[in-house]
């Protein structure tokens, strides 16, 4: 009897995105009602650095890492078992993307386990490994899409997409850096005296960097939306494609799994 498939996966990127949407914005609600930050206009972990607020950011944000890297996996399988043509820098992109993906998630998780007020030095670690290394697996899978788009696996609407919402992310990244890095100088320059890392959360009109503050938040917030878009191309691929979970006693002979009825890729894990 051939094994079972997984399919509907598909909707893995969809819960993704529902997991991260319920995190970043159940916190700004609660944080805001809360007064914990000001409505216009939080980073995302500032609405998400105070309980109970952080309790459920942190929640949504771990499952959220999960989803990611079953996402990012089923992705590098995908692309290897499509690799017809055996080019070695595809191989060699999606290998090192898959670690790189790991790294990722690992920094998402951080990012929501480590709130700022707590640990910031760990929190902005994970914060830069999130943005950071997922701006470069963006780049390497839409370089990927790029190579593989006369194959089953991509299309050239899927490898312009990836490349443009790439591009939006780098420069949200960079934007993102640039303009919160001369607001906190300009912030901790005006407010010498005050060591509440707290205060920092709740930006003022009157408080000198203000706008290159909120220049930042839009930024992340923009350069978060991206991602998630980003893992919604995966859609239309995830479509044709099953997974296969084999369970067999050590050193048993691989058994076939029987010729599909079906136009679904088998992903055999």
């Amino acid at each position: 009897m051939a094994p079972q498939g997984i399919g509907n996966l598909h909707f893995l990127p969809v819960v993704l995105g529902c997991f991260a949407i319920i995190a970043f914005f159940t916190a700004y609600g609660m944080s805001v009602k809360r007064g914990d930050v000001n409505a216009l206009w939080p980073y995302i972990s500032d609405a998400g650095s105070r309980a109970p607020e952080s309790c459920i950011f942190g929640q949504f944000l771990n499952m959220a890492a999960v989803i990611a890297f079953v996402v990012m996996y089923i992705h590098y399988r995908h692309v290897r078992e499509s690799n017809v043509t055996d080019m070695p820098i595809i191989s060699n992109l999606n290998y090192w993307s898959l670690w790189i993906a790991a790294f990722t998630c690992l920094g998402l998780s951080m990012v929501a386990n480590f709130q700022e007020t707590n640990s910031l030095p760990t929190h902005l670690t994970g914060a830069i490994m999130v943005f950071g290394l997922g701006t470069l697996y963006c780049w390497m899978q839409a370089f990927i899409s790029h190579l593989m788009r006369n194959q089953a696996t991509s299309s050239a609407l899927s490898s312009c997409t990836r490349f443009i919402l790439s591009a939006l992310i780098s420069v949200f990244f960079i934007i993102t850096l640039a303009a919160g890095g001369a607001a906190s100088a300009a912030y901790k320059e005006q407010h010498k005296n005050t060591s509440d890392m707290t205060a920092e959360l709740k930006w003022n009109k009157t408080d000198d960097g203000y706008n290159a503050h909120l220049a930042s938040t839009f930024s992340e917030w923009l350069m978060s939306i991206c991602f998630l878009l980003y893992f919604l191309t995966y859609f239309r691929e995830f479509q044709k494609i099953i997974v296969i979970i084999q369970v067999q006693p050590k050193n048993a002979e691989i058994f076939s799994s029987g010729q599909s009825h079906h136009d679904e890729a088998r992903i055999v894990v």
